[in-house]
């Protein structure tokens, strides 16, 4: 059977309610609130938060017999539930985003286009990557699309930030849509979100995309 990589997102510019807030926080475990309620801006913790919604959401649409309290954290703080299904949550601006798979390893990565230290791109990327992004029409978007490659690969992979300079996409025409972390290949592919945004999901396997774009109604409907 193929590999296919479930994403679900959701895009929420406003603030939820504190009743919706808490009811949504009343869902999931104590792990994963006391992470929640360490973000200083509200922003970061609703995000958080629906992205552990989203999670769950996902299980259940996939008729997987997980939860929210099946999930457990490897010594790198990666949380993960076995060997069979994977999972992967990230946010930036008014996107969250989550990709699950029960079939390979998955990463996911989404970065709002903003401004970064001159000189990022000098300690990660190299001289193809930084040749790609002198070269395009848009440097920015370019930038951002290899930043979430990175991303989504050390996120696939594992070990963290560690890993990040060692990580790289692969030019060759046989190793087309290819990234290598640090001497272990992953496959990518660059998902189309909306301007400004760059968003990349990383497999261990070649795999195939099956998108569901949420709303709040949505988690609503099926949690409160």
């Amino acid at each position: 059977m193929n590999n296919i990589v479930h994403i679900f997102s959701i895009k929420q510019e406003e603030k939820l309610s504190d009743e919706i807030f808490q009811q949504f926080l009343l869902q999931i475990p104590e792990l994963f609130t006391n992470e929640i309620l360490k973000y200083k801006f509200w922003q970061g913790a609703q995000s958080s938060l629906l992205g552990k919604i989203i999670l769950d959401f996902g299980f259940k649409f996939l008729n997987l017999d997980h939860s929210l309290h099946d999930i457990k954290v490897s010594a790198k703080e990666r949380p993960f539930i076995n060997n069979e299904i994977d999972f992967n949550i990230s946010h930036s601006g008014n996107y969250i985003i989550c990709a699950i798979s029960t079939k390979a390893k998955v990463g996911i990565d989404i970065e709002k286009h903003r401004e970064l230290k001159s000189n990022i791109a000098d300690r990660y990327f190299d001289k193809d990557e930084c040749n790609e992004i002198e070269t395009s029409p848009d440097s920015s978007k370019s930038f951002f699309d290899l930043w979430s490659l990175k991303e989504s690969a050390i996120k696939c992979d594992g070990r963290g930030v560690e890993v990040l300079s060692a990580t790289h996409k692969q030019y060759q025409a046989e190793n087309e849509n290819t990234v290598v972390c640090d001497g272990v290949l992953f496959h990518y592919k660059q998902l189309e979100i909306e301007k400004n945004y760059s968003c990349c999901v990383c497999s261990s396997e070649k795999f195939e995309v099956e998108s569901q774009q949420l709303n709040l109604s949505n988690l609503i409907n099926s949690y409160l």
